[in-house]
């Protein structure tokens, strides 16, 4: 068999294969790495638009903090989306 690879008749057939298999292995890694990417680049825009929410929510308390009737109003949206991204990550879970 090294004769033959020395030759040049088996190189020519292992190589393709070679470069194949390798080419397979390491797309699957690639697309793990990918996959996990993803996931905590999502968990990391909810925890953000989880923080901006919480920003929001205290500038419309500090803004009505004299007059309750009003702050409850204007500021239950921020509550009802804060409540909406807790559930939707217990769910996750």
């Amino acid at each position: 068999m090294l004769l033959k690879m020395r030759q040049g008749r088996a190189l020519p057939l292992v190589c393709p294969i070679l470069a194949i298999v390798t080419s397979l292995l390491l797309g699957l890694a690639g697309c793990q790495y990918y996959a996990e990417f993803r996931l905590k680049k999502t968990q990391a825009d909810v925890q953000e638009e989880q923080a901006a929410l919480m920003r929001a929510y205290r500038e419309c308390l500090q803004k009505y903090e004299k007059d309750p009737p009003k702050a409850k109003e204007y500021c239950a949206a921020y509550t009802q989306s804060l409540r909406e991204i807790e559930i939707r990550r217990q769910q996750d879970r």
